[in-house]
């Protein structure tokens, strides 16, 4: 099985909003390996570029946990990308 090594912060962030995620194949203390060839990667690529987008919310709302996500959200796309690019 192919996997994808992302941050725990944004996956976590993704799940609690109800929303479709590939599954968990292993864990580290800051990482999941998610199943790279899930139906739901598309979802959580999306979901990360929204949140990789600055633009996408106010600056009012910045804080330190949204840092956080948003700083996860970027690692995440990148790590989906790389891999993607990787298999074309």
């Amino acid at each position: 099985m192919e996997t994808i090594k992302i941050t725990k912060c944004f996956y976590q962030d993704h799940v609690e909003r109800d929303l479709p995620a590939p599954a968990i194949v292993r864990e580290t203390k800051r990482h999941y390996f998610i199943d790279a060839n899930s139906e739901h990667l598309d979802e959580l690529l999306a979901d990360a570029e929204f949140y990789a987008d600055p633009f996408n919310y106010s600056h009012a709302e910045f804080g330190s946990w949204l840092a956080a996500l948003v700083r996860s959200a970027r690692a995440t796309e990148r790590a989906i990308e790389n891999y993607l690019g990787a298999r074309a």
